[in-house]
């Protein structure tokens, strides 16, 4: 009687190990997926940062001295023109 519920009881500690497996192999691939999802949105998010640093760089480098000292002359004295 014994070994027929030790017997039993094995097949539902098996099933509940597999059952445990399965939900922590799940969770741990939804983490690796929020990581890289995470780090494809900073991607995104530091290429448009260069993109506008770029487009700032050209703007500077088309205009002339003068220009640049007015708006630099703005900028510290916060105006708002």
């Amino acid at each position: 009687m014994l070994a027929a519920l030790w017997a039993k009881a094995q097949g539902w500690l098996l099933t509940l190990g597999a059952a445990l497996l399965v939900l922590a192999g799940a969770y741990a691939a939804g983490g690796r997926a929020a990581r890289k999802s995470a780090e494809l949105d900073q991607r995104r998010r530091d290429a448009a940062a260069r993109e506008k640093a770029d487009d700032v760089a050209q703007e500077i480098d088309a205009l002339d001295d003068a220009a640049i000292r007015d708006r630099a002359q703005r900028w510290v004295r916060h105006d708002g023109r």
